[in-house]
């Protein structure tokens, strides 16, 4: 089984992949135990029982619905595709998935929206048996039964003690770890030990640095986890911990009811994108691709070019009035033409309301002192080439709007990576050159956790995390929760 650090926080990912080891019991008769254990392992999972709850509440309420006369005129036909609707809404904003996302309100929300988009098009194209005041009443019935459960989970999640680990491995793999455990708002991760080489002075700073004492020699974590009150050990495999080694400890941990995590070293990897399959005597982590042509990025594609051609037809009174409004504040044009990078190294032009004097560009150089970023990008809080009408549209993203023709071109997606200026492109090294895999967007990861407030680093970061570890159920979220970010003005400047 795989699991990661924690579940995507507000402000990025959590890098950490773990591989948690359970004990294998003995049973005298062990091909049965195979063949039939799976049944009850498989009901006690708590997806399954979601997936269970979400279909047996969404199939009892429709019943009740239909029997009272609430919607009479509904027949079971429609009735069984109002309730196939609303759970494939679900499975798509990730209600089943299995990561800690599946019981956060979040999805419920996304499949609302979902089911909503869905039934305006299909009224507009075909005459409905139902009233447009019954799916309102209707699709709010089901979000609310599918929210007390997750909020019943969520709530008992968040009340959980950490779980304390003892820790061991190499100094180096060990304050990696131990950062990487700390990462994230709320961490449910304690470390109370650290098990490593007496002279690795790796383990020694890491130890000053994050408060934990070093019990001994890799050999002796289960019994610093006993000595600290830990409920688990944390493997870190490298020079100093062997596979045989790592096996030979989790076979003592088991036998103390301790919980074993081997640490992967894959950074960044959602848990939805590994599989532990057999390689000979060991187990190897196979890893999804995201950035290969699917049905889902067929979908995505489809998607965004149908909701962008809808939002520039109901934005375009809004569009007028910000060129009028642009063109009336300073002298130049009210679209600003810009060349950035796309997918796979392509330059396209990308369109963007001036927000600032039409001689910006020009006085780049002159302003490079007061730059205040710390990488490739120039940023300035307060920048002085900046219009009035320009920081109005700034704070509320509006200057980004024309984009929208980007999209429906082709050149851009709805959610995606930072578009980026060739000039940064030239200073990439290895990793950030990997946000070419897809196309840029028009909001993203980076955009609703802190745009122009981020650091370079953070910023590469987050797009590395969307590029590996895209999916249908991450853009819904992203796209909510860019209204957020944008109400908020968070890192609008």
């Amino acid at each position: 089984m795989t699991r990661t650090a924690g579940a995507l926080p507000e402000n990025g990912p959590e890098p950490l992949q773990l591989v948690t080891l359970s004990p294998a019991g003995i049973d005298d008769d062990n091909a049965a135990r195979r063949t039939f254990g799976r049944i009850p392992g498989a009901l006690s999972s708590p997806r399954i029982r979601l997936a269970a709850a979400d279909l047996l509440v969404t199939g009892s309420l429709l019943a009740v619905v239909v029997g009272q006369g609430g919607v009479a005129s509904v027949g079971p036909t429609t009735v069984v595709l109002i309730a196939a609707v609303w759970c494939a809404a679900l499975g798509a904003s990730g209600g089943w998935s299995a990561n800690a996302h599946a019981v956060s309100p979040r999805v419920v929300l996304r499949a609302v929206v979902g089911v909503g988009l869905l039934c305006w098009t299909a009224d507009a194209a075909f005459d409905l048996p139902v009233t447009a005041g019954q799916l309102v009443a209707l699709t709010a019935a089901l979000a609310v039964a599918a929210l007390l459960p997750r909020l019943a989970l969520l709530t008992a999640i968040r009340t959980r003690p950490p779980v304390r680990l003892a820790l061991a491995g190499d100094g180096h793999d060990v304050r990696r770890l131990l950062g990487d455990l700390d990462r994230g708002p709320e961490s449910r991760w304690q470390v109370t030990a650290i098990c490593a080489d007496d002279e690795d002075a790796d383990a020694h700073a890491a130890a000053r640095e994050h408060a934990v004492p070093i019990y001994g020699d890799v050999d002796e974590v289960v019994a610093a986890a006993a000595a600290t009150g830990a409920t688990a050990i944390l493997l870190a495999p490298g020079r100093m911990l062997c596979p045989a080694t790592a096996r030979r400890l989790s076979w003592l941990a088991h036998d103390a009811g301790l919980d074993v995590f081997l640490g992967t070293g894959l950074l960044d990897v959602a848990a939805t994108r590994a599989t532990l399959v057999p390689g000979g005597d060991l187990g190897l982590v196979h890893l999804r691709p995201t950035t290969a042509p699917s049905l889902a990025r067929l979908v995505k594609a489809v998607t965004e070019r149908f909701l962008t051609a809808l939002a520039l037809l109901a934005f375009l009174p809004l569009l007028v009035a910000i060129v009028v409004a642009i063109r009336v504040d300073s002298r130049g044009g009210s679209l600003f033409r810009q060349t950035r990078v796309g997918r796979d190294g392509t330059t396209f032009t990308m369109y963007k309301f001036r927000t600032m004097e039409v001689d910006a560009e020009s006085r780049v150089d002159s302003l490079a002192d007061a730059n205040e970023s710390d990488g490739v990008l120039f940023k300035m809080r307060r920048d002085p080439r900046i219009t009035r009408v320009g920081g109005v549209l700034r704070r509320y993203s509006l200057d980004e709007l024309p984009q929208l023709v980007n999209v429906l071109m082709g050149q851009m997606s709805l959610v995606g990576p930072r578009p980026a200026l060739p000039q940064e492109v030239e200073r990439y090294d290895v990793d950030p050159r990997h946000r070419l895999a897809v196309k840029p967007g028009l909001t993203g990861l980076w955009q609703v956790s802190g745009r122009s407030d981020l650091s370079w680093e953070e910023s590469v970061r987050l797009d590395l995390h969307y590029v590996d570890n895209w999916s249908l159920a991450m853009d819904a979220d992203i796209v909510l929760r860019t209204v957020r970010a944008v109400l908020s003005h968070r890192g609008a400047y």
